[in-house]
């Protein structure tokens, strides 16, 4: 976003960038470039921004199924999301301890996003459900890995307690999911599961 003049309408280059930076998706460098943008005042960008974060969480907050988006956006999305170290340095993932956002998925149930593999369409995440919480059942687009790191989590007639592991296949449907006294999950899975819900 080299211009420092406010637009008149949002082309879709310009849509693009938008939704990325407000999924925060953009690299530092385009993310400060768009914040430098809506500090100079762009009514049009900030109200853009304001109607995208806003759409996202309620979807997020709702347990609504998301569209899948167009193809072009998917793949820059996808490329946006890759970790690409350079040459000179192995390559190595780090997430420390208190990096990233948890994010709120559905009430009482939030994430934090560790890694995603854009090669397998495969996401790796910290769950954390308060007591009483429950998620929709889905279905997985691909295997989904989970781990109970703490506390308990009820699928149906199964009761996973801390150190337990499920792996549910590609395909398969997870029903209602709760926890009575609340957990943190270790899960891989894939971010087009479908919910059913």
């Amino acid at each position: 976003m080299t211009d420092r003049m406010a637009h008149g309408q949002i082309t879709e280059e310009l849509l693009e960038r938008l939704t990325l930076y407000s999924l925060d998706l953009l690299d530092a460098e385009d993310a400060s470039a768009v914040e430098q943008h809506l500090a100079q005042g762009c009514a049009v960008c900030r109200r853009e921004v304001s109607e995208l974060r806003q759409t996202i969480s309620s979807c997020l907050t709702a347990g609504l199924e998301m569209r899948q988006p167009p193809a072009r956006l998917r793949e820059r999305v996808l490329a946006a999301a890759q970790v690409n170290p350079p040459a000179s340095q192995p390559k190595l993932h780090v997430v420390r301890r208190g990096e990233g956002n948890w994010e709120t998925v559905a009430p009482g149930v939030t994430a934090r996003r560790l890694y995603f593999d854009p090669e397998r369409e495969s996401v790796t995440m910290l769950v954390r459900m308060e007591p009483g919480a429950t998620y929709s059942a889905h279905r997985h687009a691909l295997p989904e890995q989970c781990y109970v790191l703490e506390g308990d989590l009820f699928d149906g007639a199964n009761r996973f307690r801390a150190g337990d592991f499920q792996c549910a296949a590609k395909g398969s449907v997870h029903g209602l999911q709760s926890t009575q006294a609340g957990c943190l999950l270790l899960i891989v899975s894939s971010p087009n599961d479908q919910l059913l819900a």
